[in-house]
């Protein structure tokens, strides 16, 4: 399997609907993502492609103003969860900020959610 990392579309947003309401209780609509995609000038978000099939794995999305960065969404289909691939998500993204010159990087999780938390500190935040 190839993995490709690439901008997310607003031909993507029906692919990625149905792992948004498998992944979250409370899960973004369609007019979230054409408002991150279309309207948020601050907004980037990027899927994870097995390129042999073009199926979306995954997506990260985050938010760039000025210096300050902020994680928005770490997603893995959940048959694909525990590979490492949100980790590969999070290094890519971190990536992509550090070369905007962002001088922090931000994220929220609930208190709740070990694996989220448990990433976050294996990714140094």
């Amino acid at each position: 399997m190839t993995l490709q990392i690439l901008e997310l579309l607003n031909e993507d947003i029906d692919a990625i609907l149905p792992l948004e309401n498998e992944l979250y209780h409370k899960p973004w609509q369609k007019k979230d993502y054409e408002y991150e995609l279309n309207d948020n000038p601050f907004a980037y978000y990027l899927k994870l492609v097995n390129k042999d099939n073009q199926e979306i794995m995954g997506f990260i999305g985050f938010w760039i103003k000025f210096e300050q960065a902020e994680i928005t969404k770490v997603s893995i289909a959940k048959k694909y969860q525990g590979y490492k691939l949100s980790k590969l998500l999070m290094a890519d993204a971190e990536q992509r900020i550090r070369l905007a010159e962002c001088e922090n990087i931000t994220l929220e999780v609930r208190v709740s959610n070990v694996v989220a938390i448990n990433l976050y500190k294996s990714c140094g935040f």
